[in-house]
């Protein structure tokens, strides 16, 4: 007899933002139960990017800054509206750490020599979620969707290792997700699961690694590894590490050993090799690994990897959505203002800010005070060749990397 497949049910994610709660307490697992019901039995719909309010009434009201449905996992659907009866609705509650907590880096590998004078630390831990990472992964403009497809594929391996009953002998993942592609296409950032409490960014300097003395390079990857594991004792706090630039370390064997290389980058590629081997039985470590080099990575490295995934340089309509935020921001500070009066910007430069039109060109001067989407240009300014947008548009164009 055939077995029938159970379709997965479509979930939709919204976050609770917690006030900070200097010497108090709140329980994130109440605040989730609490904003779950209420949403349930107040809404039939809700809406992707919508900013939920009117929580005040809730019992732990007092404690939440704000609540956003920030994703859906599911099939692709014409409307971004979905309603609750038919998806599992998924509530997250976190609290900012603030720059006490997270601001300034500290070295956990002190250097093996002393009169090595090299102020790079060799690593950097940040809390989880930080401010100083507030809106980052709202900044991550792709054609694609590759930020939410690797979120869903690193937060189902996480709940699939923390299974209790799976025999990692057997099925057994290393957590290594590599991204690689061309500089500057941009590539970081992760999210709190239900199954930890707290988190911490370790971000790794892998040039400081590397020793002016032999053999010595090697010791400080074991060392600086012993200190992931130390802070991984902690099963509740996910350890998020990062390892920019990983051919750094990583380097082809065999090409090194053709090319008479010193022997203490392959001592360092080992210990590397050996140390992820090693943080494969800790199931609350994710390592992040970013390159612009993938053919110049040892075959071992790579094989070791769970998620390969390459990052292009943006498409044009992804370029005019990274232009037009970073232009909307400048608008919302002031910073950049629309003028009536494109000859006199005497008022604005004494406000340290921009005018948006040209003094003494053919710009029309930007409606509503924001940059709209490319959607909006294509279908109402499609005539309007003078327009802020239009402009932007080709700016867009011509800023594509062929």
């Amino acid at each position: 007899m055939a077995a029938s497949a159970t379709k997965i049910r479509p979930a939709l994610h919204v976050e609770v933002r917690l006030k900070s709660t200097i010497g108090a307490f709140v329980r994130t697992d109440l605040v989730r139960e609490e904003v779950s019901e209420w949403l349930c039995t107040r809404f039939v719909h809700l809406k992707l990017k919508q900013q939920v309010t009117d929580y005040e009434g809730l019992s732990l009201g007092n404690h939440i800054e704000s609540i956003d449905v920030v994703d859906f996992s599911g099939e692709q659907a014409d409307t971004s509206s979905h309603r609750l009866e038919e998806v599992q609705l998924d509530v997250q509650a976190y609290e900012l750490h603030g720059s006490s907590d997270d601001g300034s880096p500290r070295t956990v590998v002190p250097s093996i020599e002393s009169d090595e004078a090299d102020p790079s630390p060799q690593i950097r831990v940040t809390s989880l979620p930080s401010k100083s990472l507030n809106g980052v992964w709202d900044a991550l403009i792709f054609d694609e969707p590759v930020p939410a497809k690797l979120l869903r594929l690193l937060t189902r391996i996480m709940s699939l290792t923390k299974h209790p009953n799976l025999n990692s002998a057997i099925v057994n993942w290393n957590r290594l997700l590599l991204l690689h592609g061309p500089p500057g296409s941009g590539k970081t950032t992760l999210w709190l699961g239900r199954q930890f409490t707290h988190g911490k960014l370790v971000e790794i300097n892998s040039n400081s690694l590397h020793s002016k003395w032999f053999g010595e390079s090697g010791k400080l990857v074991r060392k600086l590894f012993d200190s992931v594991h130390a802070m991984a004792d902690e099963e509740t706090t996910l350890i998020c590490v990062l390892i920019d630039e990983v051919e750094t370390l990583t380097g082809s064997r065999e090409k090194s050993a053709t090319g008479n290389e010193c022997g203490d980058a392959l001592r360092a590629t080992n210990q590397l090799l050996t140390a992820l081997d090693r943080l494969r039985h800790r199931p609350s470590v994710m390592v992040f690994c970013t390159s612009n080099l993938v053919t110049a990575i040892d075959q071992a490295f790579l094989d070791r990897v769970d998620i390969k995934q390459y990052v292009p340089n943006p498409p044009p309509r992804a370029i005019y959505d990274i232009l037009r935020s970073s232009l909307n921001e400048l608008i919302r500070c002031d910073l950049l203002v629309p003028s009536d009066d494109p000859d006199d910007g005497s008022d604005a430069a004494s406000n340290e800010s921009v005018n948006l039109v040209q003094a003494g060109s053919d710009w029309e001067v930007l409606e509503l005070g924001t940059f709209p989407s490319l959607a909006e240009v294509n279908v109402h300014m499609w005539n309007r060749p003078n327009a802020p947008a239009r402009k932007l548009w080709e700016v867009a164009q011509k800023c594509e990397v062929r």
